[in-house]
Order: structure tokens, then sequence, then C-alpha cells
């Protein structure tokens, strides 16, 4: 398959919603205190970049920065297979069963959906802080709502702070001692504060080397994501044909009705963000068919 070994994968199932699982909401209150980086449902992701891509802005990032990452994904139907088919299909081809985690993820952004108009998502998966910015340059597909194929994924809160003030047209160096202290005063003045908020159910699994993770949100989304993490832009083609090896493996089928979690999430509840994304083109009107 060609693929390198710094890649990391992971597909993501979601199949139904979790019993007494708490429902969606959309928040317009001022931003949630700002928690240090806490442990996360997921182990942290120390994937080295040998060059860092340039951010959506033109800015470009520190070398070897374990920061930084470059996620690449692909959505499937998650009514194509079963959670328990999926196990069988795993373990018959050699992988293992790794358990089950619950984690939370919180949504900011501006009033106006400032970060959402370009494209840009900043959030808290159990308080640990991470934000999503386009690849530069990358307009191969458009579809958004934190859905876009491509996606260069940073964390911790002081990376997470150059990236917004980058985004939101202030000095990427800005803020300074106390990284949390300085995100929280950077979001206050830019009244940057939660927009959305759900929980998820993943089961995790193994294949190949890859990461196969079968969520359930807590407002009912259903959604197969084939991802992979990879270190450099140059190896993207080999991550997306990863992922289309991973889900002829698992007998997946491309999505065609709805998108991910967090653009369904949109639609249901947040009006402005979606009103903001569709005249910007990252969404169509109504969902793809």
């Amino acid at each position: 398959r060609g693929m390198a070994s710094a890649h990391v994968a992971r597909c993501r199932l979601a199949l139904a919603r979790p019993r007494d699982a708490p429902g969606p909401r959309a928040s317009t209150s001022p931003a949630a205190p700002i928690s240090r980086d806490a442990p996360r449902a997921r182990s942290r992701r120390a994937v080295v970049m040998d060059a860092a891509p340039a951010s959506s802005s033109g800015a470009t990032t520190d070398e070897n920065n374990e920061a930084f990452a470059i996620e690449v994904e692909r959505k499937y139907d998650a009514s194509s297979v079963s959670v328990e088919t999926l196990r069988e299909t795993v373990e018959s081809l050699g992988g293992v069963a790794k358990g089950v985690v619950t984690f939370t993820d919180v949504y900011y952004d501006t009033p106006d959906a400032a970060l959402a108009a370009k494209d840009t998502w900043l959030r808290t998966r159990d308080g640990a802080w991470e934000i999503k910015v386009p690849l530069q340059g990358d307009e191969r597909e458009r579809r958004s709502g934190g859905e876009r194929s491509v996606f260069r994924e940073v964390e911790g809160a002081g990376p997470c702070l150059r990236e917004l003030n980058i985004a939101l047209g202030a000095d990427p160096e800005e803020g300074s001692g106390d990284d949390v202290v300085a995100l929280a005063a950077a979001m206050a003045r830019s009244r940057v504060a939660p927009f959305a908020e759900f929980t998820t159910r993943r089961a995790k699994f193994e294949l190949d080397g890859a990461s196969v993770d079968v969520d359930a949100a807590s407002f009912g989304h259903a959604v197969c994501e084939v991802e992979v993490l990879c270190a450099h832009a140059s190896r993207v083609p080999d991550a997306e044909a990863e992922i289309a090896y991973v889900a002829s493996r698992l007998g997946l089928t491309p999505l065609t009705d709805s998108g991910g979690k967090l653009e369904s999430f949109i639609r249901r509840n947040c009006p402005t963000h979606l009103r903001v994304l569709v005249e910007a083109g990252y969404l169509k009107p109504t969902p793809a068919r």
C-alpha cells in the first residue's frame, strides 16, 4: 500500500444514540472556564512533522512541532455495518478490540461565526484544546462544517492561541506567559464562546495499524469516518490510499445523504453558522443526496 510509517489511521463509526446520553446543546453563553489540557479519551498524537505546512492564512508553523498533524478523512454510511459485525470483521482480519471510551466536545466561535467563515474549528475534547485549520491551497473539496477531507490539526493551548490569532487577524505572537491564561484572554477580547456541545461514546478497535472507532453521538447522529493522520502534506495521497484500503477491507459504503457529527449538529441547532458556511461555499443549503 506504500503507506509511510509516520501515518496513524483512525476510523470512526456512529450507529446508535447512547442510552441516557445528554441531548444537543447550542450555547450562546459566555466562554466557559478554560481548563488546562486535561487527560483525553484518546491518547495524544505525537506526530512530528518533518516540514510543517503553511496555515490557511499563509503564515508558517514551527517545524518538528508535535502539536501539528495533518488529518485526512472520508465519511461512510453508518447503516452499512453494525458494531457487532465490525468487531467480527476486525477480529477475523487479525485486529483487536480496544475497549470503550466516552468524551465531550465543545466548539467555540464568535457570535458572527468568524472562525467558521474561515473553515477554522476551535474545540476542547474533555478539556484539551485543539484547532483544525484547512491546508493552504487545498481546495479539492470544500465540504466543511468541520468536515473538510484534509485539515491541519493543532493541539495544546499555546499552538491553538497562535492559530486563533491568525484566523482573527491578530498578531500570531500576541499573548505571553501562561498559555491557557493567554488563550482565555484572547477569546474574551474577541468574544469567542461555546456554540456547540455533544458527547460521543466510542468503541475502539485496531486493524493493520489503523484505529477503528465506533462512535455514537449524544444527539442521535450516525456517521462512519475513516481518518489518517500524516506528518507532511506530501503524504496526503498515501493517506487517502490508506483510507480507501481500510474502508474496502471493512466493506464500508461512501456516505451520500448527510455529513459528519459537527455538520449535522450545526444543521439542526446553529442557524448562524449554517448561513455563514453556505454563504462561504463550504456547505450546500441542504445535505447532499
